[in-house]
């Protein structure tokens, strides 16, 4: 695999979750980042088995002779110490372990290690100048420790998995003065290989209160382009920039951790597209539409991007209705009237609530007791939800909330079907129909929702059934490219009742 990152670092491994005044002292190992996130040290044979005595040894629960003294433990036998009452002198250490210290540049080191099933006991074919590589994860390089980490983030650079990126390009986010830049990284692995570095994404000038607005905006753009891609987008590192006064201060982490598959949805927005929609994109970029105290957009983005990876149709079928009712929940919020008002209906809950407790105390039977306790928990959670007080059930809010965006939906479920299906899934444990089909007619209905919310306007891609004879019976799709909105007077030429 091809490396991004070397250096020759000296320092200590030692626990990281408490005091350890045994710490393994390293010098001149090599510390290998590669393109696909992978973080490794090498080290000698002498400091490996140094190692692993000591996670061994740490992994132990170690008892000594109660009342007996050190001078005497030497000359007593193994069988003889196990006449005397033990008392416990060692807890076995179920943290993690790091290592710390710097480069031959200066530069600061510190990572958690990874995996710590070290294997324990010498070899006598073991030769002294072996090497041994153990895994890392959670690497910080800071590349100016004796510098103050004062002042504002200027720029973060993500190294990304996973996305095709043919130019170079930049956009403004929403009405900031932020700017996101796409670069194209050229590494000698094939770019058919999945889960390594092909791409960067820099953000500058994101200058907020809270200090996390980098991970917040990078979190909503990574689901963006896993969106376009079908992709899972994987952050592979991140090298933050700090600005005070004339110096700037820059520091590196890498994961370590291992990358989720490439994906198994369509291309929505193919590359030369890309551009465009993440320009389009860019003006949403807001917590009124991603976040939870908004619309929720970011959270139903991260349950589409779940359906990647499953090969079960079913349950990427129910992870896409789980994407329609969350969504529905947030922005449908006038599709389901209120029967009374708000206050009336508190108070009503109340009274109602307030009876329920007092009754409970007339029941003496414990058997009674125990089924009106069930009771009570049920009655309290229908008139928490204030479904009670609504009109409408869920087929005609989703309608609702389809109108209000404009989205098509008769071609794909002219009474949207797909509830039907879910129903049969969860309750009776299969679809009846052939749930692949409906799968890929659900996807297609949820990528419109998403679009639609994000204001998108140009082409994009759908799954569409092939209509040709297969000896074996099954069904055939392709991919056809629609322009987006697409009009509610154009369903009936979408429409494909056989899809």
């Amino acid at each position: 695999m091809e490396l991004k990152r070397q250096f020759t670092f000296s320092g200590t491994f030692k626990k990281f979750h408490e005091e350890d005044i045994k710490p393994i002292e390293i010098y001149n190992a090599s510390i290998y980042c590669y393109i696909n996130g992978t973080v490794l040290i090498e080290v000698g044979c002498e400091v490996n088995q140094h190692i692993n005595s000591k996670v061994f040894y740490n992994s132990c629960p170690i008892y000594r002779p109660k009342n007996l003294p050190d001078d005497k433990l030497d000359i007593l036998s193994i069988l003889q110490l196990d006449s005397f009452e033990k008392e416990l002198v060692q807890q076995p250490y179920e943290g993690d372990y790091e290592i710390e210290g710097k480069t031959v540049e200066g530069w600061q080191i510190q990572a958690i290690v990874r995996d710590t099933n070290f294997k324990v006991g010498n070899s006598e074919k073991v030769e002294k100048e072996q090497k041994h590589q153990i895994g890392l994860r959670d690497l910080c390089i800071d590349y100016n420790p004796d510098l103050q980490k004062e002042g504002k983030i200027q720029e973060i650079s993500y190294g990304l998995a996973n996305i095709e990126i043919i130019n170079s390009f930049s956009t403004k986010i929403s009405n900031l003065e932020a700017e996101i830049y796409f670069v194209p990284v050229a590494t000698r692995i094939n770019k058919n290989i999945s889960g390594t570095l092909s791409a960067e994404m820099k953000l500058r000038n994101i200058y907020e209160d809270k200090p996390d607005s980098y991970e917040t905006y990078s979190s909503w753009l990574t689901s963006l382009l896993s969106l376009a891609s079908g992709n899972c987008i994987e952050q592979i590192y991140r090298i933050k920039t700090v600005r005070c006064k004339e110096l700037h201060m820059k520091s590196e982490y890498w994961s370590g951790r291992g990358l989720r598959d490439e994906g198994r949805e369509i291309e929505v927005i193919q590359s030369p597209q890309l551009y465009p929609f993440i320009q389009q994109c860019a003006a949403k970029l807001t917590k009124e539409i991603f976040s939870e105290e908004g619309t929720g957009l970011g959270l139903a983005l991260s349950w589409y991007i779940s359906t990647f990876v499953s090969t079960v149709a079913e349950v990427n079928f129910l992870l896409l209705c789980t994407v329609l009712e969350s969504l529905n929940k947030k922005y449908s919020k006038n599709a389901s009237k209120r029967l009374i008002s708000k206050q009336k209906y508190k108070k009503i809950r109340e009274k109602i609530l307030e009876i329920i407790s007092e009754s409970k105390r007339d029941i003496d039977n414990e058997t009674e007791l125990t089924s009106y306790k069930i009771f009570e928990i049920k009655v309290r959670k229908y008139f928490e939800d204030a479904s009670c007080n609504q009109v409408g059930s869920l087929r005609n809010s989703l309608k609702e909330m389809f109108k209000s965006y404009n989205v098509p939906y008769e071609d794909l479920f002219p009474d949207l079907e797909f509830i039907k299906v879910r129903d049969d899934i969860v309750h009776e444990g299969f679809g009846k129909i052939d749930v692949d089909v409906e799968h890929r007619k659900l996807s297609n209905l949820v990528v419109r929702v998403f679009l639609a919310i994000l204001g998108y306007q140009g082409d994009y891609m759908e799954s569409t059934k092939i209509e040709m004879d297969d000896k074996f019976g099954q069904n055939r799709h392709g991919l056809i490219c629609r322009s987006f909105p697409l009009a509610i007077s154009d369903v009936g030429k979408l429409q494909t009742p056989d899809y």
